[in-house]
């Protein structure tokens, strides 16, 4: 509960207080640190466990070591983890596994790892691991792949306007305005657009959703005289 909530320090309290600690528990403590922002604290958990425990890793705690090892940079470790799970701790992989490793190689821009380990895969890649492979394209700025990924992409998800809204912003980052009118005209034909970005923020129990493109909050004038005012007032400051 605590975990999930985001309050991690009352997580590990009531954790490090438990006389006992099954599966469950060395799962969700390792499973919370890493979707927390403390990866590195996960995989020390997860080293810990496997030191002073009797309790074998399962598929859940190892996909969290990988999403911890993927957001840390040891991409090599997590490797080593993931060509592990089955001979040394008989957790046989599955997709979302290789997502997170195709998502760890994509990050890092071994992009040729994780098209062939998408090739390779013993059944077919989930669309999310396709669109890890062209997110990391558009991060490093390889066309090549990303042309491939996105064709791959479009037929798993034809409703979808993520994977081409990935290539234009490739092809115009490298200038190819030309390619980028070919991705819209394609859009277009097909009746994709590409959805708004929103945030939201949570006030006295009542959530706030605010969309890029459109004023749809009741109070966006009152908001946007409160922060013209703060603006006044920070001016001041520094005056």
């Amino acid at each position: 509960m605590y975990a999930k909530s985001g309050d991690i320090e009352s997580s590990k309290s009531v954790f490090d207080r438990m006389p006992e600690k099954n599966e469950i528990s060395w799962t969700v403590m390792i499973q919370g640190l890493a979707e927390n922002g403390f990866a590195v604290e996960s995989l020390f958990l997860f080293v810990e466990m496997k030191r002073t425990s009797t309790v074998a890793p399962n598929e859940l705690m190892l996909l969290s070591v990988l999403f911890a090892c993927s957001h840390t940079g040891l991409i090599d470790e997590g490797l080593q983890y993931f060509n592990s799970m089955e001979a040394v701790y008989g957790t046989k992989r599955k997709g979302r596994h290789y997502t997170c490793v195709v998502d760890m190689l994509s990050r890092s821009g071994r992009l040729v790892e994780a098209e062939e380990l998408l090739k390779s895969m013993p059944f077919q890649p989930e669309s999310n691991a396709w669109a890890a492979l062209l997110s990391g394209c558009n991060r490093h700025k390889n066309e090549e792949i990303a042309e491939r990924t996105a064709k791959k992409l479009s037929e798993l998800a034809e409703n979808n306007s993520s994977g081409y809204v990935m290539l234009s912003n490739i092809y115009a980052s490298a200038g190819k305005w030309t390619d980028v009118m070919e991705i819209r005209r394609l859009m277009r034909d097909r009746g994709l657009k590409k959805s708004g970005g929103c945030s939201w923020v949570e006030v006295r129990n009542e959530v706030h959703c605010f969309y890029s493109e459109e004023a749809s909050h009741c109070q966006l004038a009152a908001i946007y005289d409160l922060l013209q005012l703060l603006r006044v007032e920070m001016l001041t400051i520094e005056e």
